[in-house]
């Protein structure tokens, strides 16, 4: 993997690897003077391709309906989201043989289920919390904190409350439900807020961050 540039670009902040080294920064202040000179390009993107419109060199990676074991569940492999693809083909790269839950917390909140022999089950998508914390004007909150507390006696709190509660709920609802559904499973937790839930999670996960770029990495050597 020498001299390959790996690059993820997300709604919210751009990611890449180089020669074993991982970097960052806001979409907001990304600039394509921060990337190393690389002998090749490859890019996952679910967020604004123009990031990278001068740069020549990129391989935008699209999503399959194989790839080694896996077996996308999508009719039409191409709508499902290059990240998930990804995130999904390094999960089974990483956890041989055990069925995976994949919780990706960025801008959007995406679960996907992959059996141990690499078959996609589908998966749901909803908004993330920084998405939800925002959905209404007069409440809007930039705050990454997942108090769980029941009641509240301020607005502010109310809403923070309120959207930790519902945000947590869900997750842990899901992965009860997979949980029955399935059998022992192997939770596997990526994306910005993934450290955040976490700590509240009633269940056992692995934290990934780089999960995307695993995947990349796995597409570019084949």
């Amino acid at each position: 993997m020498d001299n390959i540039l790996l690059i993820d670009i997300g709604n919210t902040a751009v990611k890449w690897t180089f020669n074993g080294e991982y970097s960052s920064a806001l979409a907001s202040d990304f600039s394509i003077d921060l990337l190393p000179k690389a002998t090749q390009v490859l890019v996952s993107c679910v967020g604004e391709q123009s990031l990278l419109k001068n740069f020549d060199k990129a391989i935008f990676v699209k999503s399959q309906a194989q790839f080694n074991n896996f077996k996308s569940a999508y009719k039409k492999s191409q709508d499902l989201g290059v990240d998930r693809f990804l995130a999904m083909i390094a999960s089974i790269d990483q956890y041989p043989n055990q069925t995976r839950l994949i919780i990706d917390a960025g801008s959007a909140l995406t679960f996907d289920l992959v059996l141990a022999g690499g078959e996609h089950q589908g998966g749901l998508i909803m908004p993330g919390l920084g998405v939800l914390r925002r959905s209404f004007t007069q409440f809007s909150s930039d705050s990454k904190q997942l108090a769980l507390e029941k009641n509240a006696n301020n607005t502010k709190d109310a809403w923070e409350y309120g959207t930790a509660q519902m945000f947590m709920s869900v997750i842990n609802h899901q992965v009860e439900t997979y949980l029955t559904q399935y059998g022992d499973l192997q939770i596997i937790l990526t994306g910005g807020d993934a450290k955040i839930i976490a700590y509240r999670l009633k269940h056992a996960a692995d934290i990934k961050p780089h999960l995307v770029l695993d995947g990349l990495a796995l597409y570019a050597q084949a």
